[in-house]
């Protein structure tokens, strides 16, 4: 009978900036618990990943399991596993910074439990052609990947290893077991038996590498791994059939490889799909559905840089981080500076799936506090300059003060893109649009439930009451300073339930500018629909930061001979929670305890609204708190050819 070999990592990560709660329960309920069940089977040899953030927390926090690891490890059980220590996309940041995060994690790994990693721990196995090269720079000689790679390179056989190469740098690749990973923990020892007892007779290895989350933390795991007793039964079966169990780099030693592969980029299948807009998401499973195996190579979704396309707030925050990196890297910053870039750069805000991620103010707030932290170790530049700093062929305008930090937009509205209170690393502008998800869709959702048998990616979930009011579309990105001309009779509930008619066409529209100083003046020359007359109106801002204030002068100016009557509003999207707003009438509000105030000077009312999103999760759905729309609204009524000046004002106030 051939001698089946089983190789096994856990990946185990949680965000920078996650609740301290939810990091407590997962070590309780499942990383101790694991790590305790498979030291009680010494001869169990094994992988392990821990992302930064989890070693540093364990570190300070969580001794036993420190202890537990540094056993495990003396005495050779478990292999530790390299990566990009806070758990970076590696081949979404720079080069620089994607080498630094790699040796951070050797070094640490090195310096307190005496291991130097060969294998590392690719971020969500998002993979891109160039990374050996960057790879083997940082001491690198294999990693884990999906087999959803490796049918999409044409390779059939997957229950063995295989190698790349990058300008003669090469890497190792072992392909996970797509089945084995549905299998484990969730299904009954015969189920999984039945599969191993095929790759054994076919002599192929059994290769499994997935999130240790699944082994307690995902919903109804941690009874049926821990309290019903899968874990033990499936760590004594493994004794008893004889599989032979080994380190990654033990088998990389002992067997080469079965060939050379050149791998396109990729991920695992579900986020393949994840990245789809919600009508390419439904033609993929429908061509999937209708077509054999023979087909699966060809039949692939998107490219995990398509998330920079669907989410504008992903790429900004993305276009933000590399920027960020230019800077710190061109002042030659070190120690707390590139810490911050680097905690700025981990993956979670960046994306969207089954998870949270960018839809979590938390985490999105986690990661910009970050980078500004990191950005306020730079030299600021004077006044406005201007660069392309998310690289869409326009130039945009960057302005940096002690108190403010801002970034417009001139070719979309003329938009502030970003609002950043520095004194405490905080972007303000921090919000995120209603956008159609295809989970959204009634088809996509079935009846909750938990139990055995059923990973996350399988388990069905229910659309909550209300689901029709919080996936209503917006049609612009929220940000801030947008000019909005309503119909007379339009209220604050259509602007709320985006159902109004823009009889203007300033919104995204591009805009002229000039700076000049602390002084930057952007203007329009467009329209606006009077009865079934199109009527030329200029909108002319003139922004001007500087000793603790953001001061906007909004100029309306009537281009035509005739009287025109205009409802006028200015938008602002900010980041706060409910504890953090006073409203304070039409004039504006108080935010964030009252450390800053807005002011629309004579503005006849402040429509104002929380941004609400829903989104899916590990355990369901997840109506979410975006922050708050503000817009002052006026009404003008202007003669031929005149002009109407308004003020809008935020600014710091340190009193009560």
């Amino acid at each position: 009978m051939n001698e089946l070999v089983f190789l096994f990592a856990v990946h185990n990560h949680q965000p920078v900036g996650n609740f301290g709660h939810v990091v407590k329960d997962a070590f309780e309920d499942c990383y101790r618990p694991l790590l305790e069940g498979l030291a009680g089977h010494p001869g169990f040899r094994f992988a392990l990943h821990f992302s930064g953030p989890l070693w540093e927390y364990m570190e300070k926090n969580e001794r036993t399991c420190w202890d537990l690891v540094k056993e495990l490890s003396g005495r050779g059980q478990v292999e530790l596993l390299s990566g990009g220590f806070y758990e970076p996309i590696l081949s979404i940041i720079p080069e620089e910074d994607r080498v630094g995060q790699v040796r951070m994690m050797n070094d640490y790994l090195r310096e307190n439990f005496g291991q130097a990693p060969r294998g590392l721990w690719l971020t969500e196995r998002i993979w891109e052609p160039h990374l050996p090269k960057s790879l083997a720079a940082a001491g690198i000689e294999y990693t884990l990947l999906d087999e959803e790679h490796f049918h999409y390179a044409g390779v059939r056989d997957l229950a063995t290893t295989y190698v790349t190469e990058e300008e003669g740098q090469s890497l190792r690749l072992f392909p996970i077991d797509k089945k084995l990973r549905y299998l484990v923990p969730f299904h009954d020892l015969d189920d999984i038996d039945a599969y191993l007892d095929g790759l054994r007779a076919a002599g192929g290895t059994a290769i499994l590498g997935d999130d240790g989350e699944k082994f307690g933390v995902w919903p109804g795991t941690h009874k049926w791994v821990f309290e019903d007793g899968w874990l033990e039964r499936f760590l004594t079966y493994v004794e008893d059939k004889g599989i032979r169990t080994m380190s990654f780099s033990e088998y990389l030693d002992a067997r080469p490889p079965s060939g050379r592969v050149y791998l396109p980029p990729a991920s695992y299948e579900e986020m393949m799909e994840w990245v789809l807009e919600p009508d390419d998401q439904a033609a993929l499973k429908k061509l999937k559905a209708g077509s054999g195996p023979e087909a699966r190579r060809f039949l692939r979704g998107g490219f995990f840089r398509d998330f920079f396309r669907k989410y504008p707030e992903a790429n900004h925050l993305h276009k933000r981080m590399v920027m960020v990196s230019r800077g710190v890297r061109a002042a030659r910053a070190e120690g707390d500076a590139l810490k911050d870039l680097y905690k700025g750069q981990c993956n979670d805000p960046y994306w969207h799936g089954v998870f949270g991620g960018l839809y979590l103010p938390h985490l999105r707030e986690a990661v910009f506090h970050h980078l500004l932290d990191a950005e306020k170790r730079t030299p600021d530049p004077p006044g406005w300059s201007s660069l392309d700093y998310d690289c869409d062929g326009r130039d945009e305008l960057v302005y940096r003060d002690p108190v403010f930090g801002l970034l417009v937009k001139p070719s979309s509205g003329g938009a502030l893109v970003e609002i950043d209170y520095r004194p405490w690393s905080r972007n303000l502008s921090d919000v995120l649009s209603r956008r159609s998800e295809s989970y959204h869709r009634s088809p996509e959702a079935g009846e909750g439930e938990e139990g055995t048998g059923k990973s996350i990616h399988e388990l069905g979930k229910k659309l909550p009451p209300g689901a029709e009011e919080l996936t209503r579309p917006d049609w612009y990105p929220r940000f801030s300073l947008i000019d909005h001309f309503f119909h007379a009779d339009t209220k604050a509930e259509d602007f709320r339930k985006v159902d109004y008619g823009e009889q203007g066409d300033f919104v995204d529209q591009p805009f002229s500018f000039e700076a000049a100083g602390k002084t930057l003046v952007l203007e329009r020359r467009g329209a606006v629909w009077a009865g079934s007359s199109r009527v030329p109106i200029t909108v002319r801002r003139t922004i001007e930061p500087g000793d603790g204030s953001l001061r906007v002068v909004i100029e309306v100016e009537n281009l035509s001979g005739n009287s025109l009557s205009l409802r006028y509003g200015s938008e602002w999207n900010f980041l706060a929670f409910p504890h953090e707003l006073e409203l304070r009438g039409p004039g504006g509000a108080a935010l964030y305890g009252g450390r800053l105030l807005f002011e629309a000077e004579g503005a006849d009312a402040l429509w104002s609204f929380a941004l609400r999103t829903l989104s899916q999760s590990e355990g369901g759905f997840d109506i979410i708190h975006q922050g708050y729309c503000f817009c002052p609204v006026w009404r003008l009524a202007l003669a031929g050819n005149a002009k109407k000046r308004l003020s809008i004002v935020l600014k710091e106030h340190h009193g009560r």
